[in-house]
C-alpha cells in the first residue's frame, strides 16, 4: 500500500507529543511510526498522542506496533474519531479496551 504518513504536530506543552497518522499502515509501513515514536521518546515527554482519525487500512503489525507502546515509559492517548476500518481492527483483535482512545464517537 506504501502511502502511510508519520508527522509531528506541535501542541503547546513540553510534555507531551501529538503524531498525526495518515494513509495505510501495514508490515512494509508500520515502521514509520516506529520510527516516529522513537523521535519523540525523551525524558521530558509523558504523554504522546497518536492521531488515527486519518487512517484508512491497519493490519496486525500495525496492532502490535501500537500495543508495543504499553512498553514504553510515557502514556499514549488514541485520539478519533477512530475510522471504521481501524476501529473494526481493534475490535476483532481485542485490543480497543487497551487503548485510551479520545475523542472517539464509537468509544
Amino acid at each position: 500500500m506504501g502511502d502511510a504518513l508519520v508527522r509531528y504536530a506541535p501542541v503547546g506543552c513540553p510534555a507531551t507529543a501529538a503524531l498525526v497518522l495518515t494513509g495505510a499502515f501495514d508490515a512494509d509501513t508500520t515502521p514509520s511510526l516506529r520510527e516516529a515514536l522513537d523521535a519523540v521518546r525523551n525524558p521530558q515527554i509523558e504523554l504522546v498522542l497518536l492521531d488515527l482519525a486519518a487512517v484508512r487500512f491497519g493490519d496486525a503489525a500495525f496492532v502490535r506496533e501500537l500495543t508495543d507502546t504499553h512498553c514504553r515509559p510515557e502514556r499514549h492517548v488514541l485520539i478519533g474519531p477512530l475510522p471504521g476500518p481501524i476501529a473494526r481492527l481493534l475490535d476483532i483483535t481485542g485490543t480497543r479496551h487497551a487503548f485510551d482512545v479520545a475523542l472517539d464517537d464509537a468509544a
